[in-house]
C-alpha cells in the first residue's frame, strides 16, 4: 500500500467465476472487450456503493481494468516512441509492435522511462495474454413472451482462464476511512455481476486486494500518461498539452437506484487510455443525461488518473 498525500493506492484483483460481457460503442452483442474502461468500472461500483450505503462516491479515482495472468500486471500501451527504435528494429517488429495493446508492467515501466527494451520480450509476454483470456461468441436463445417462438442471437464473452491465474485488475485512489466501505461495494458488485448480460450469469467475480504494489514512475517527469479514460475539465486541460493521444466514444444505457430506464445516455468522446500529455491533468465528471430526462442526474467518469513519464528532449 502506498501513501499518496492523504490517499492511499491500492491494486485490486478481479477473479471472474463466469464469463465477462462488456461491450463497446458501435459494435453489437456479438463483440465484447477484455478490459474494463474506467467509466464502467467507476459507475458499477457507484450503483453498488449507493444500493448498500444510500448515499453518493466521491472522491475516488481509479484506473481501468487491465488484464493480469499470474504474476504479470499489464498496463495500456503507452503513445510514446519505442526507445532506440533503430530503422531496422522497425523493419523487424514494427508491425507486430503496433497491433499490441497491452504491455507487461517491467516493460511498462522501462518505456515510459525511456530505457531500451528487449522487444521479443514485449511480444512473447503480451502473446500470453491471448492463451489465459479468450473471446468467444456463444448461441443464445430468446422466446417470445406471447407465441414462445424462438429466436437465435448470438453473445460474446470473454472467458479467463483460472488454471493460469487470469482475470482483471485496476488500481485505486480513496482515502483510508473509505476502504470498508469500498470493499463492500465491491463484494456485493462482484455478487451482482459486471459488465452486460447479468442476469444470465455474467460477469460474477470475487476480488482481492494487494496492498504491496508500489506504482513506479520517474523523479522527474516532463510527461503524463494516463491509465484511465480522461474527459478535459476545460480546453485548458487539453491546449498545448496533448502530445499523443487517441479518442473513444462511449456510450451506456441509464440506469437508476431502483430501475432501468431502456434509454441510452449521450455519447461522449473520451481520450484514451495510454494517451501522452506534457502537464499533469485532472479531468472532469460529464454530465450525459438525454434531453428530457430528469429522474436523476446522469455522469460519465473521465477523471484522470496518471503515472509520470520521461520525453527525450527534441
Amino acid at each position: 500500500m502506498s501513501f499518496i498525500g492523504d490517499r492511499i493506492m491500492m491494486l485490486v484483483k478481479i477473479i471472474f467465476k463466469t464469463p465477462l460481457h462488456i461491450g463497446e460503442a458501435g459494435i453489437g452483442l456479438e463483440e465484447t472487450s477484455q478490459f474494463i474502461h474506467s467509466d464502467t468500472l467507476y459507475s458499477a461500483i457507484f450503483q453498488a456503493w449507493l444500493r448498500l450505503f444510500g448515499e453518493t462516491m466521491s472522491d475516488i479515482v481509479l484506473t481501468s481494468a487491465f488484464p493480469f495472468v499470474g504474476n504479470i500486471y499489464y498496463f495500456p500501451r503507452p503513445l510514446l516512441p519505442i526507445p532506440d527504435f533503430t530503422s531496422d528494429l522497425a523493419i523487424q517488429y514494427g508491425k507486430a509492435i503496433k497491433r499490441i495493446r497491452f504491455v507487461d508492467y517491467d516493460n511498462f515501466k522501462k518505456w515510459i522511462t525511456g530505457m531500451p527494451l528487449d522487444l521479443e520480450e514485449v511480444l512473447n509476454t503480451s502473446d500470453i495474454i491471448s492463451k489465459a483470456i479468450i473471446s468467444a461468441v456463444q448461441p443464445k436463445v430468446s422466446l417470445d413472451r406471447m407465441t414462445l417462438a424462438s429466436n437465435l442471437y448470438y453473445v460474446g464473452e470473454t472467458v479467463f482462464a483460472n488454471s493460469l491465474g487470469a482475470g482483471l485488475f485496476f488500481l485505486v485512489k480513496l482515502k483510508a476511512e473509505q476502504m470498508p466501505k469500498f470493499k463492500a461495494a465491491l463484494k456485493f458488485l462482484g455478487e451482482e455481476g459486471i459488465g452486460g448480460r447479468r442476469s444470465q450469469g455474467y460477469g460474477a467475480f470475487e476480488a482481492e486486494f494487494e496492498d504491496s504494489f508500489y506504482l513506479d514512475e520517474p523523479e522527474t517527469p516532463n510527461a503524463y500518461v494516463t491509465l484511465s479514460l480522461f474527459h478535459p475539465a476545460s480546453d485548458g486541460e487539453i491546449r498545448d498539452n496533448l502530445y499523443s493521444y487517441r479518442l473513444v466514444e462511449r456510450t451506456g444505457w441509464l440506469e437508476g437506484e431502483k430501475a432501468n430506464f431502456g434509454m441510452r445516455h449521450k455519447r461522449v468522446l473520451m481520450i484514451a487510455e495510454g494517451s501522452v500529455f506534457h502537464r499533469r491533468v485532472s479531468g472532469t465528471v460529464v454530465d450525459v443525461a438525454p434531453s428530457g430526462f430528469d429522474a436523476h442526474p446522469v455522469y460519465r467518469n473521465g477523471l484522470a488518473f496518471i503515472i509520470g513519464a520521461r520525453l527525450e528532449a527534441k
